[in-house]
């Protein structure tokens, strides 16, 4: 049997909200059809950054999951620090405006002088459908045996001006109908994604959702490198 991986999921766990189940029941998807033991913890944004920056060391894996967030400020310092860390990050939902403003912030843009990026468009915590579009050669093959439609409470609108400056460090995965960057890649990270939607929703115990999958094969591929190199 293969060594049990341990992700860590950043954010406020409510079993009241559709998303925070589905990403649990989006990792046992994946855990059964790859026959790869996890073992996921939930940790609070205050956990990963106040009390103990360097908990990334304790991980395989990084997913930061949708919000809300108690104490969004969190988020700045860590995704800066996942940036700058050799684990795999999967981040998905209102996470991704968070990572556009934590880019152009390093980067010295002025964020109380430039809307860059929107406010929420989607009103409370209802899920609208969005349809990928622009996709990069790597994630039509990732979409291959998926229909291009995806579902997200959360969807931020960016300039087109400043969506050109994203693609210095990161890859525009896919867009929506809308032409914003619905998925970004870095170009530097070993792995590091985000999705504007919510692709745990859509998953399914017969077909773990591609993006979840995805993130498990990387993280098993590193660990497997780092026990390699040990």
């Amino acid at each position: 049997m293969d060594d049990v991986l341990r992700i860590a999921i950043i954010g406020d766990f409510n079993f009241a909200y559709n998303s925070h189940n589905a990403t649990n029941q989006a990792l046992q998807h994946v855990e059964n059809v790859l026959d790869q033991p996890l073992n996921f913890y939930w940790l609070n944004e205050k956990e990963c950054c106040e009390d103990n920056l360097d908990f990334s060391e304790n991980y395989d894996g990084v997913i930061i999951a949708p919000g809300p967030y108690r104490q969004p400020f969190y988020f700045n310092s860590i995704i800066s620090h996942l940036l700058n860390k050799n684990v795999p990050v999967l981040g998905t939902g209102d996470c991704f405006k968070i990572l556009v403003e934590t880019y152009f912030d390093k980067k010295g843009f002025d964020l109380n002088r430039e809307k860059i990026i929107s406010d929420n468009l989607i009103d409370g915590n209802q899920f609208t459908g969005i349809n990928l579009d622009k996709l990069t050669d790597e994630f039509s093959k990732i979409y291959m045996n998926k229909g291009n439609v995806e579902y997200s409470s959360s969807r931020f609108s960016v300039l087109p001006q400043y969506s050109d400056f994203l693609t210095e460090d990161f890859e525009i995965g896919a867009r929506n109908q809308y032409f914003d960057p619905e998925i970004l890649k870095s170009k530097k990270h070993e792995f590091f994604l985000f999705t504007m939607f919510c692709p745990q929703v859509l998953s399914t115990s017969d077909m773990p959702h591609p993006i979840f999958t995805y993130f498990i094969k990387s993280v098993r591929r590193l660990y497997d490198i780092k026990a390699s190199q040990s």
